[in-house]
């Protein structure tokens, strides 16, 4: 396994993004983080609150096939199973416009600060279902991804911290546009 797939790696990112994340949002006014920079936009809650609903349906995903022992003899998922920095690069690309799976848009309902504090409460579950998971499913198990296809379940949470990236770099052009407008 690449270290780009292995545990510490994974865990690493997931970090380096959360870091990230919460010093741009340190820089943004509260008044302006609940605000639509124009219709049809996410307001920057509105973006914390998707992050907290794809790490939550995260969670539950692990939680149901995590433990999943693969029958005797699976052969391990191929490389087209396999987060890796072309995937990565692909997702934290704005240019390229990707919709969500209407599962994962935000209600709209929580303020900035409350969507916050329930995406530090989802990242925490998570990492706990990560640790727990067995290691053999998290290495064979897949489950298909809405744009990439099959990606076993390690490659998922690989996903998580360029994900991330992606709707940090999001926040920050919301916050351009209301700072302009």
């Amino acid at each position: 396994m690449s270290d780009y797939l292995s545990t510490p790696g994974i865990l690493e990112r997931l970090q380096i993004e959360r870091d990230a994340l919460l010093l741009r949002l340190e820089g943004i006014p509260h008044e302006l983080q609940n605000r639509r920079p124009s219709e049809g936009r996410w307001s920057i809650a509105e973006v914390l609150e998707h992050l907290t609903r794809i790490e939550g349906g995260l969670t539950k995903l692990l939680s149901l096939r995590g433990q999943e022992e693969p029958p005797p003899g699976s052969p391990s998922p191929d490389s087209s199973n396999l987060y890796s920095h072309e995937i990565g690069n692909l997702l934290r690309d704005r240019s390229q416009h990707i919709e969500a799976p209407e599962r994962v848009l935000p209600a709209g309902a929580l303020s900035a600060q409350e969507a916050l504090g329930q995406l530090k409460s989802a990242r925490s579950v998570l990492l706990t279902a990560f640790d727990s998971a067995n290691r053999t499913a998290l290495d064979q198990v897949t489950h298909p991804h809405p744009v990439f296809g099959p990606l076993t379940l390690r490659s998922w949470i690989a996903l998580v911290s360029d994900h991330e990236a992606r709707h940090a770099e999001q926040i920050g052009e919301v916050a351009d546009q209301l700072r302009a407008g």
